[in-house]
C-alpha cells in the first residue's frame, strides 16, 4: 500500500484542527519524519556510491559479493517485506545483499529515478501500476529477461506485464478505516463518509492513488462514467471538504486512526488489516457495499542498473510462490503467483477473498495512466485547496 502521502494543502485549517487534539504521539512526529527523510537520503547516497564503484559492471557480474538497492514503501510494508522476502532471499543468496530504501509513494520513486538516469539510485523499485507505465515509457525501467525471471510464467494473468516490464507484486483494495472505540456504528458505504457524526473526525489523504480510486468508486455510485466526466465525483468531494479534519495525517492514516487523532478515513485494506491485528482491533477496515477498486504495485528493474543479474534474481524471488505466501500471510496482500494457497482465514481478509473479488469495480489503468496526474491535480486544487 501501496501507502502514499499527499503534500499539504495550501490551507492550514486541517493542521490546526489536528493540533487541537494533542497527544504524546503527535509531539514525536516531526522528529520521526525528519529522521525518516535523513535516513532515506543517506541510504540513497550510499546506493549511488555503491553503484558507481561496483566492479560488477552493467551485467551484474558474478565475482564477489554484490549489494543491490531496493526502493519500497516505508512503515509496515518495509517491516513485512524485509522479514518475509529480503532476509530469506539473502540467506538463499549469500553473495547478494539487499539495501532497502524507504519511500513514501510512487511519485517520489519517479522523481528520484528521473534525476539519476545515468547513475540510478536503485536497482529494483516498487511502483503503483497507475504510474509505472510512465516510467516504462521514459525508459526508467528496463524489460525483464524471461529466462532470468522464470517465475513470470507462474503469475496470474492480471499480474503480467504486456510489454515485458515489471509485473505486479501485490494486489490490494481501497477501504474505509475507522476507530472501533470511537465510532459506535461502523460505516458500510462510501456515502457514510458524509455522515454528520464524522464531521471534523475525517482523515482523507486522497491527493494520490487513493483519491483516484475514490473518484472511480464515487462515479459508480453517481451512475457516471469516469472516462467521460469526473465532475460529478469532484463536486461530491467538494461537499465533504468542510468535514475533513486533515488531508495529511502524520505519520500515516493508519496510526492516526489507531491513536484516535481521527475516527474515520480512507486507506488500503492490507495495511488496515495489519493494523487491525497490531492495534488489538482498534483499527477496522471496511469494504463498502457498493464495491471497491483494486490497487496494484509492480516490481521493476531499473534501467542502467549496475547489478542487472542480481536484481532480476531478486525480482524472480519476490514473485515466487514461497515469498508471495510468506509476505501475504504477514501483510494481507493478495498473491500474484498462481501457485500460492493462503490460509483460509488470511485469504478472507485480502483482495483474494470471494467477497472482495465480486465487489471489485473494473478500472482501465492503462487508460487512466494518461489522466492520473490531472485527476490528482484536480483533487489538490478543487477539493483540498478549494
Amino acid at each position: 500500500m501501496p501507502s502514499q502521502r499527499p503534500s499539504q494543502s495550501p490551507s492550514q485549517r486541517p493542521s490546526q484542527r489536528l493540533s487541537s487534539r494533542p497527544s504524546a504521539r503527535l509531539s514525536l512526529r516531526p522528529a520521526l519524519a525528519t529522521a525518516a527523510v535523513l535516513t532515506s537520503t543517506a541510504l540513497l547516497a550510499t546506493a549511488c556510491t555503491s553503484s558507481a564503484t561496483s566492479p560488477s559492471g552493467s551485467s551484474g557480474g558474478s565475482g564477489g559479493k554484490q549489494t543491490i538497492t531496493f526502493m519500497g514503501f516505508y512503515g509496515t510494508f518495509q517491516d513485512a517485506f524485509t522479514k518475509t522476502v529480503i532476509k530469506p532471499f539473502e540467506k538463499a543468496n549469500p553473495d547478494i545483499t539487499v539495501t532497502y530504501v524507504p519511500i513514501q509513494n510512487s511519485s517520489e520513486v519517479l522523481a528520484k529515478l528521473r534525476a539519476s538516469t545515468a547513475r540510478p539510485v536503485a536497482d529494483v523499485a516498487l511502483m503503483d501500476s497507475s504510474v509505472a507505465p510512465t516510467a516504462n515509457k521514459e525508459k526508467l525501467f528496463a524489460p525483464l529477461d524471461a529466462s532470468k525471471v522464470p517465475n513470470l510464467d507462474r503469475l496470474v494473468d492480471s499480474a503480467k506485464s504486456k510489454d515485458g516490464h515489471g509485473p505486479a507484486v501485490t494486489f490490494d483494495s481501497l477501504s474505509i478505516l475507522y476507530n472501533s472505540k470511537n465510532v459506535k456504528k461502523a460505516p458500510t458505504s462510501w456515502n457514510d463518509l458524509w455522515n454528520a457524526e464524522y464531521k471534523d473526525k475525517l482523515a482523507m489523504p486522497i491527493a494520490d492513488t487513493r483519491g483516484v480510486a475514490l473518484i472511480i468508486a464515487l462515479e459508480k455510485i453517481l451512475h457516471a462514467d469516469y472516462k467521460q466526466d469526473i465532475d460529478p465525483a469532484i463536486d461530491k468531494l467538494k461537499t465533504l471538504s468542510p468535514a475533513v479534519q486533515t488531508w495529511q495525517p502524520s505519520p500515516d492514516v493508519y496510526t492516526a486512526i489507531q491513536s484516535g487523532d481521527a475516527d474515520v478515513a480512507v486507506g488500503w485494506n492490507a495495511r488496515g488489516q495489519y493494523y487491525k491485528d497490531s492495534s488489538g482491533g482498534v483499527v477496522q477496515p471496511v469494504l463498502p457495499k457498493e464495491g471497491t477498486v483494486t490497487q496494484v504495485n509492480t516490481i521493476n528493474l531499473v534501467n542502467n542498473s549496475a547489478h542487472t543479474a542480481a536484481a532480476q534474481k531478486f525480482i524472480d524471488y519476490a514473485i515466487g510462490a514461497e515469498a508471495q505466501k510468506a509476505f501475504d500471510d504477514e501483510a494481507f496482500y493478495a498473491p500474484v503467483n498462481k501457485d500460492v494457497q493462503l490460509a483460509a482465514e488470511t485469504k478472507e481478509r485480502t483482495q483474494a477473498s470471494a467477497e472482495q473479488r465480486k465487489n471489485q469495480i473494473p478500472v482501465d489503468w492503462n487508460w487512466l495512466t494518461t489522466r492520473y496526474t490531472d485527476w490528482v491535480d484536480r483533487i489538490k486544487r478543487e477539493v483540498i485547496g478549494g
